[in-house]
């Protein structure tokens, strides 16, 4: 009889959505962010993967600040960033565009097609 009382407190449970006391504060620069918690950087940094994960669910990155450096565009180096949704990969010029635009990266080079 017992079983069959704590099998539905169980399963509400389960139901549940998993909610870590530690994720409610954003991470500090330097800190793991993203992955499985979905933990948010502080105000002033983004979360930066690890390039070539641009298919993984739950991976995580790290938060790095927020930087827009003068001289971008005068680099020419391309770098291909993750697709988004229905959008394809973007190529920017430069890492450092790429990062202004807070985008992933794929990889270094052109986009393949």
């Amino acid at each position: 009889m017992r079983a069959i009382l704590v099998l539905p407190v169980l399963a509400c449970l389960s139901a549940l959505p998993f909610s870590p006391s530690y994720a409610a504060d954003p991470a500090k620069e330097g800190a793991t962010c993203d992955g499985i918690a979905a933990i948010k950087c502080d105000k002033g940094l983004w979360c930066e993967h690890p390039a070539g994960q641009c298919q993984v669910i739950d991976g995580a990155g790290t938060c790095v600040k927020e930087t827009v450096p003068s001289d971008c565009k005068e680099m020419a180096d391309p770098v291909c960033a993750c697709a988004v949704g229905n959008k394809p990969a973007v190529k920017y010029d430069n890492d450092c565009l790429r990062k202004v635009a807070k985008a992933q990266l794929d990889h270094t080079g052109e986009c393949k097609k």
